[in-house]
């Protein structure tokens, strides 16, 4: 058989280098967890919020908001023609 200590060292130092690649490579994957999870969970948190469940996110309470101040404003304009009309009638009573 062919002696090749050269080839041996080779393999061995290739099969080093890959095991501390992947030893790395799962290091970087746990810290990231570790740091991004949180994170990632408030994000999905905050979507959820962002769209419409059935009347407990965010998003249904704003749009309950908006439909409730665009009442108000057809109640403030029908108030205002009534304040408006009932000045006039004042006005041309006393002419």
């Amino acid at each position: 058989m062919f002696d090749t200590p050269q080839i041996d060292d080779v393999v061995l130092w290739m099969g080093a280098v890959i095991g501390a690649l992947v030893v790395i490579a799962s290091g970087l994957v746990a810290l990231h967890r570790i740091v991004f999870g949180p994170v990632r969970k408030d994000i999905d948190s905050i979507r959820k919020e962002l769209h419409r469940n059935g009347g407990s996110s965010l998003r249904d309470a704003v749009d309950r908001i908006e439909e409730r101040q665009q009442d108000i404003q057809v109640d403030v304009r029908r108030t205002a023609e009534r304040l408006d009309d009932h000045i006039t009638w004042h006005l041309e009573d006393k002419l």
